[in-house]
């Protein structure tokens, strides 16, 4: 095994359930012995320290930092851990030990230190009936793993065997996954070298930069300087490798100089959400992406990521690297961006496989956009290799071949320069310019929070470049669109005005020499000098739109001088404010008394500074069109009903795109007459539970619900659709809530994926519709259960269930929905059920893992028997019972349903 010579604060929490047998208990200890015994253990400060935590239905602290930090005394005390056989897995039990002791201060963690705490189980947390906690319990753990890693601390999941939750281990770790994430088949596994060095050099290379090469020693003839490839400092492009890691490459070091190749291109690259990103695939029997565009936006975490790429061996099969870049690699889904260049860089050292099947897939390649680079490596290419290399290069300049992967470097610098090229766009493939924004003449004046929670100039350079690019839409002058910008702190600073730069060159390169100030939040202050620098001697001038754009990621430091200093912005000024939120802990109320009204078209919240990108051209539009008067909201004038949206609030969402459903929920309220006597609205919330956000009868004006969705908070978890429905089934509609008999009860319900538990998700859908509930339905992304959606929809389906490609397309159907909840039929009745869902459930519920006795298989198979004649009946009298729900489709699905968990009984 390679050590890691780095120091590091590392913590252990080793399970000792009895779900791991006796005989598999001593690899566990034997894994952990072996790792730490790889790292330079001692009391200085560049030494590592480590503390282990075991738990099963109880915690015990092992041994801390404080306590016998050399290798040997580290070693002697994991080989005399015990195995406590518990029966419960209360993981967040360890969790909270490592965040409340371990690593609080005074116990030996040192802040100049990074923190490591690697996680060993092989199921799945369990609480065993010691705690009341919903779930089992596994809530919580996610909720300790999140607090241990805003320590600020790197957590390693490693799950072994097949009893793991995989989605559990990756919302226990830390980010990305695909690194802080380790599996192993079984403890046999666990215990190879592969396991073990995998472990060491992720938690080596996480916790410090990569080392830079040391410079030769001194020589007294001094060789010529070696021409270096130019930085691509322009490059703005989608850039996949594509490496070849089949046996013949043929040992573990040759892979190695395959990977070096790749960090010394990326080396050459500016990389960023607004510049370059790049991707992995690899290939040999299988192809797989290691990460895709956008997963890594720094030079240093994709250089990291490169690094701990694996090599596996296998056959050549080049078409299904082709294949998997086109359907994958440049797919917007998985990161890819349009009107950007998409490049591929293929490494390989012979021929593929399969040819017929690469010759199939390389033409493909050639019916997309992707420039392809071809690198052939070896002093044996034959004709056919050759010839197929040169298929997948775009033009010959882009193929490149070296007798072997020593001289990889040699072709460097021709291929940098060819790229850099490819990769800057020209004028015609620049996307194009927003059309509203080429006649718009404005003053804009950029805002930016420069306080101590931006951690770094370099998150702070990602809200600059941010700014550049919204600007690089616009056209910039005296006598057209103006730029100032301002950064605040515990002070202020005019980086500059609107009369100090005319063109887009000086402003940007303005905007890149400004540097963080570090402080307080003191929005107060800001506003107010803004106020004061907005006059005609600064180029602020008269009869053009006025704009302000906030980005700020915090709270201000004196909230009620903020409150004043707004009131004094609007009274002396008459900016139009754009507010941009970022991470999770803004006070977005705050926000939206600062920025203009319809709030929803005036505020942004991103998940953090490398999402800035993703709302860029929604921003962009809205600021070019800041002036033109908006279309009045089309009002339901005169209605009655009561509405109940559900929001999915699961982890899969994330609080970006949560952020985006709230505003949807908002835009869609701001259509409706709200008032005890007219519409009103009641929330429901879901991920691992549900939750009543707030009742009917709880407010009764649109500003009133804005600020309460506002305040409603992003949970995360699965996705448990029915208890959502059951809410509401139980408390949604009830006269304590402040539901009203003589009015359309309606529910909207939004999700971007299939329930966890379909069968009481079906069955509650119908409930609700048989009891007189108006059921639309929006589905978000390509997750979804379509005939599940279909199915919560009421009839006809097609005006009440919607489908969109992701959350920022809710807005394209804000206004469909809003008119058809609008003009719901009043005269709906609840219609007696064709089904019995509570006979059915109690035969087979969700929670019931076999069957009560030898006759309950026969009494479900004569069940879904009954359910075929019911549809036959149905389809008879459908004529007769044309005012009634559908409820076909329905049958149809929970018959599906059911003979599924009969299938998965067997």
């Amino acid at each position: 095994l390679t050590k890691c010579s780095k120091p590091v604060d590392i913590v252990f929490a080793i399970d000792t359930s009895a779900s791991i047998w006796i005989v598999n208990f001593p690899s566990q200890i034997q894994f952990v012995r072996d790792v730490v015994s790889e790292l330079n253990i001692g009391s200085g400060i560049d030494k590592s320290r480590v503390a282990v935590v075991t738990f099963s239905k109880d915690v015990k602290l092992v041994f801390d930092f404080n306590q016998g930090q050399d290798t040997d005394a580290v070693v002697k005390a994991i080989d005399e851990i015990v195995h406590d056989k518990g029966d419960a897995t209360r993981t967040y039990k360890a969790l909270q030990m490592v965040h409340e002791q371990v690593l609080a201060p005074g116990n030996g963690e040192r802040p100049e230190v990074e923190n490591v705490v690697v996680v060993l189980t092989d199921g799945v947390t369990n609480s065993g009936g010691y705690d009341s906690y919903p779930n089992g319990g596994k809530d919580q753990t996610l909720d300790d793993a999140r607090t241990v890693r805003n320590l600020p601390a790197h957590l390693f999941a490693i799950g072994i065997g097949h009893g793991v939750n995989m989605e559990e281990l990756k919302h226990m770790a830390s980010i990305p996954d695909t690194t802080y994430v380790i599996t192993a088949n079984d403890f046999e596994e666990l215990n190879t070298d592969n396991i073990k060095q995998k472990l060491i050099n992720r938690t080596c290379e996480v916790v410090v930069p990569q080392a830079t090469t040391p410079p030769p020693p001194a020589s007294t003839t001094t060789p010529p300087p070696k021409e270096e490839p130019k930085e691509c400092y322009e490059a703005r492009a989608d850039i996949f490798f594509v490496l070849d890691q089949s046996s013949s490459i043929q040992t573990w070091e040759n892979f190695q100089k395959e990977l070096e190749f790749v960090r010394e291109v990326i080396d050459q690259i500016e990389t960023g959400p607004t510049k370059a990103q790049v991707g992995l695939i690899k290939f040999s029997t299988d192809a797989t992406t290691e990460f895709h565009l956008g997963d890594h936006t720094t030079k240093t975490d994709l250089v990291n990521e490169v690094s701990m790429v694996n090599w596996d061996g296998g056959d050549t099969n080049t078409d299904k690297a082709i294949n998997l870049l086109i359907d994958r690699g440049f797919n917007k889904i998985f990161g890819a961006r349009e009107n950007v260049p998409q490049i591929a860089i293929f490494l390989t050292d012979g021929g593929s496989t399969k040819a017929s099947l690469t010759e199939e897939a390389i033409e493909r390649l050639k019916e997309t956009d992707i420039i392809s680079f071809a690198i052939g490596v070896g002093e044996n290419k034959t004709d056919k290799m050759l010839e197929e290399l040169n298929s997948i290069a775009t033009s010959p300049d882009h193929f490149f071949e070296v007798d072997n992967l020593d001289r990889l470097v040699d072709i460097r610098k021709n291929l940098v320069d060819v790229l850099c090229e490819d990769a800057v766009d020209t004028d015609e493939e620049k996307p194009q310019k927003h059309e509203e924004c080429k006649e718009t003449i404005a003053d804009i004046m950029f805002l930016l929070d420069g306080s101590t929670s931006i951690n770094n100039q370099e998150t702070f350079d990602k809200e600059l470049d941010f700014i550049i690019s919204v600007i690089d839409e616009m056209d910039i002058g005296q006598t057209k669109t103006q730029i100032a910008l301002m950064q605040f702190a515990s002070g202020t600073k005019i980086e500059f005005l609107f009369n100090e730069h005319d063109n887009k060159a000086d402003i940007a390169a303005a905007i890149r020499s400004a540097r963080w100030m570090q402080g307080n939040t003191f929005l107060n202050l800001a506003l107010d000098k803004i106020v004061q620098v907005s006059t005609k001697e600064n180029g602020f001038r008269d009869n053009v739109p006025h704009i302000l754009v906030l980005i700020s990621d915090g709270v201000s430091t004196r909230r009620s001088y903020t409150m004043k200093a707004i009131e004094r912005l609007r009274e002396k000024t008459d900016y139009i404010v754009f507010g941009i939120g970022v991470g999770m802990y803004l006070n977005m109320d705050e926000l939206s008394k600062l920025v203009s009204k319809p709030v929803p078209d005036h505020q942004f919240h991103v998940d953090n500074q490398d999402s800035l990108p993703l709302i860029r051209s929604q921003l962009t539009t809205r600021l070019c069109a800041a002036d033109e008067p908006k279309p009045a909201p089309e009002v339901c004038i005169d209605k009655k009903a009561d509405i109940i949206f559900i929001a999915d609030a699961s982890t899969s969402i994330g609080i970006t795109d949560f952020g985006k459903l709230k505003s949807f929920m908002k835009k869609v309220i701001s259509n409706f007459e709200i008032g005890t006597d007219k519409i009103q609205i009641g929330l429901v919330t879901f991920s691992n539970s549900s939750k009543t956000e707030f009742p009917l009868k709880a407010y009764s004006s649109s500003d009133e619900l804005d600020k309460a969705i506002d305040g409603v908070h992003y949970t995360q978890g699965l996705t448990f659709t029915h208890l959502a429905l059951e809410e509401v089934l139980k408390h949604g509609f009830t006269a304590q809530a402040g539901a009203r008999d003589d009015v359309p009860r309606i529910v909207v319900i939004v999700t971007d994926g299939w329930s966890r538990d379909p069968t009481n998700t079906l069955i509650n859908a119908q409930k609700a519709k048989d009891a007189g509930i108006i059921m639309f339905s929006i589905g978000v992304g390509n997750y979804l259960d379509e005939d599940e959606l279909k199915a919560m929809s009421s009839d006809p389906v097609e005006i009440h269930s919607f489908m969109v490609e992701d959350y920022s397309a809710l807005e394209s159907i804000q206004n469909s929905v809003a008119s058809k909840v609008c003009t719901v039929n009043p005269s709906v009745r609840p219609v007696q059920p064709l089904i019995d869902p509570d006979r059915i459930n109690s035969i087979f519920g969700p929670k019931r893992k076999s069957f009560k006795n030898q006759n309950e298989e026969k009494e479900l198979k004569n069940e879904i028997e009954h359910l075929d004649g019911r549809k036959n009946d149905r389809r008879n009298n459908l004529a007769s019972r044309k005012e009634n729900l559908d409820q076909e489709d329905i049958l149809s699905l929970l018959e599906k349903a059911l003979k599924r968990r009969l299938d998965r009984q067997n």
